[in-house]
C-alpha cells in the first residue's frame, strides 16, 4: 500500500506566546492497486501538539496516524430506505384480460317500483 500526503492549507494565529500555528490541513491518500481511500486531515497545536519546530515528516506521520484512527473509530450507518409514495386516491387497476359481461340473470336489479294508480298521483 502506498500512502501519500500533501499539505494543502496552513493557518497562523497570534497568542500570548506570539505567532503560533493554528492548524495545518493535509490530504492523506491510501492507494493499493485495486483500492483507494483519501481525505483531508486537520492537525492543530492543541490536539496534535504541532509547532514551528515540527518537521514535515512528523506532520505526515501525525496525519497518517490520525486518519487511521478516524477510520478505525468510524461507525457504519445504514440509513433506513425511504418509504415508497402511495397516492391517497390511486387509480383503479385494470387487468389486461378481457372481462366478459355478466349474464342478464346476474345483472344488477333495481328495487321494484310500486305501481301507483294515476288517480292517486293527482
Amino acid at each position: 500500500m502506498n500512502i501519500t500526503t500533501s499539505i494543502t492549507n496552513t493557518s497562523l494565529k497570534n497568542s500570548d506566546k506570539g505567532l503560533v500555528i493554528d492548524f495545518i490541513d493535509l490530504v492523506v491518500n491510501f492507494v493499493e492497486p485495486n483500492n483507494y481511500f483519501g481525505g483531508q486531515i486537520r492537525l492543530t497545536a492543541e490536539e496534535d501538539g504541532i509547532s514551528f519546530q515540527t518537521k514535515t515528516e512528523d506532520l505526515q506521520d501525525l496525519a497518517i496516524v490520525k486518519a487511521k484512527k478516524l477510520i478505525a473509530d468510524a461507525q457504519v450507518v445504514v440509513p433506513e430506505p425511504e418509504p415508497e409514495y402511495v397516492p391517497d386516491d390511486p387509480e383503479p387497476v385494470q387487468s389486461e384480460a378481457p372481462q366478459s359481461e355478466a349474464p342478464a340473470s346476474e345483472a344488477t336489479s333495481e328495487a321494484p317500483v310500486a305501481d301507483t294508480p294515476a288517480s292517486e298521483a293527482d
